[in-house]
């Protein structure tokens, strides 16, 4: 019976060839413009000139399985794909053109136009192993009958056959790339077994800051692995939570404590450690307070050796008290707003007065907006005014004699430190008017104004749209009005 079936089988296959063959020379051959005698593959619809035919091989047809392969039969306009059928006569190329592997190809240089036609070798009879010659187009590939203008049944057969064997060949090799690929990487199932094998406990960021704290606190701990410790903390207290557990670590009062250590570099890194948990953080910021934090900032800030550190000191100072009336408070009556005025003596703190010239008006724009809030309605707003109204900002300023130290910054040479300087004036000017009117002020003025009215007609002449020169005239032209 499976005998009978296999006979059977090859009688339809046999009749489906010699269908297929009779289409494809009832398709007939066409000629072209130039007179040529020219074939496409089967897979092309019927243009002006009629069709032409060629075995096509369509991608993912799934092959029988008793081993033979499929073929479609298609139409394509001539636009869509047109095979070149290579002859013993040279053929003119077209644009885009498909043309088989192994033609003799000429170009003519001063056209570009390109011609091909079969080696001379192939014009010899040949065995069947050259009689057919492979041609593609984009993921679409076929074959070609050299000799004959079509397939017979046994040639369509026979090249049936040579396609089923290249693609084997072609999925062989496949198979040894792949095979290749697989062996220079590791499958995700062998990789996932590796990481169960090798997995370890990973730690979080309070218990990493848990062993950098049992390393800082260590006996014979050196400078550079408590400095290191510092380092690390830094990074990690800059997120709100880290910085709550390090309170609950114990570590808050191991910063506190190293802002009072002999090496320089270590009461560096702790006003920073400081400045960073703080920042932003009411919780921190209360314990901070508590520890006693303030006053020991104001005196590195006023008296540390170090400039570094008095940097690193007045930006945890800031920290701390922004947004924290208690904590401006305490600044206040530990003599803050003086010791940062005794900077203005200071030859060496040009850097650090510009900061804490940044720091009043920062404070005082605060209490501004805050006298601005709507109280109706909103007990937290209530509470909140409560609070800075015990803050003496403005008349400690005026009794720290900060009027007349102020506008002394205006003869810097940095543009940034003049805008700082005329805003925190401005902030100032209700209390300090009459300090402003003084000669030196009015002369300062005088001349950053004609200075940046030249900057200006520069300014706009370059027609770059940055008004960054008129935004500092119009702060001059305030303060001036202001004063007058």
């Amino acid at each position: 019976m499976n005998r009978m079936k296999k006979l059977a089988a090859v009688h339809i296959i046999s009749v489906f060839a010699l269908i297929l063959s009779s289409l494809l020379l009832h398709g007939g051959n066409t000629q072209d413009t130039g007179g040529h005698q020219n074939s496409a593959p089967s897979g092309t619809r019927q243009s002006s000139g009629g069709q032409s035919g060629a075995l096509i091989v369509v991608p993912d047809e799934e092959k029988e399985e008793d081993g033979s392969v499929s073929v479609e039969v298609d139409e394509y306009d001539d636009e869509d794909l047109e095979v070149f059928y290579p002859t013993k006569e040279w053929q003119k190329i077209k644009p885009g053109q498909a043309i088989p592997a192994g033609l003799h190809v000429s170009i003519d240089l001063s056209t570009g136009e390109k011609h091909a036609k079969l080696m001379e070798d192939d014009t010899e009879e040949a065995d069947s192993s050259d009689k057919y010659m492979k041609w593609t187009d984009g993921d679409r590939h076929g074959m070609v009958n050299t000799k004959n203008k079509y397939f017979t049944a046994g040639e369509l057969k026979e090249a049936l056959q040579k396609f089923k064997a290249d693609q084997d060949d072609v999925s062989e090799a496949g198979q040894h790339k792949l095979k290749e690929v697989k062996d220079q990487f590791r499958s995700y199932d062998e990789l996932k077994d590796i990481f169960q094998k090798m997995q370890v406990d990973v730690d979080t960021d309070t218990e990493i800051m848990q062993k950098l704290l049992t390393a800082y606190t260590e006996d014979g701990a050196s400078d550079d692995m408590r400095l290191h410790v510092l380092t690390e903390l830094e990074y990690h207290v800059h997120q709100i939570d880290n910085a709550l557990n390090l309170i609950e670590l114990g570590g808050f009062q191991l910063v506190i404590l190293a802002l009072n250590d002999t090496n320089d570099d270590i009461r560096e890194e702790a006003a920073r450690v400081l400045g960073a948990a703080v920042q932003s953080n009411p919780r921190v910021q209360i314990q901070a307070l508590e520890s006693g934090a303030v006053p020991t900032l104001i005196r590195l800030v006023a008296s540390d050796p170090s400039t570094t550190v008095r940097k690193k000191a007045l930006y945890a100072l800031s920290s701390l008290i922004r947004q924290f009336p208690l904590a401006q408070l305490r600044f206040l009556q530990q003599g803050g707003l003086s010791c940062l005025a005794q900077l203005f003596g200071d030859p060496n703190a040009t850097a650090l007065r510009i900061k804490a010239v940044t720091l009043v008006h920062d404070l005082m724009v605060e209490q501004i907006n805050v006298e601005n809030l709507s109280s109706s309605d909103n007990p937290a707003n209530v509470e909140k005014k409560k609070q800075y109204e015990k803050v003496a900002l403005l008349q400690t300023l005026v009794e720290a004699g900060w009027c007349q130290l102020v506008p002394t910054l205006l003869d810097s040479p940095d543009h940034d430190t003049r805008e700082k300087v005329l805003r925190a004036m401005l902030t100032l000017s209700s209390a300090c008017q009459d300090d402003y009117r003084s000669t030196e002020t009015g002369q300062y003025l005088s001349v950053l104004k004609r200075e940046y009215e030249a900057l200006v007609t520069d300014e706009k002449q370059e027609e770059s749209g940055d008004d960054y020169f008129s935004s500092l005239l119009s702060l001059v032209e305030e303060v001036s009005t202001r004063i007058s």
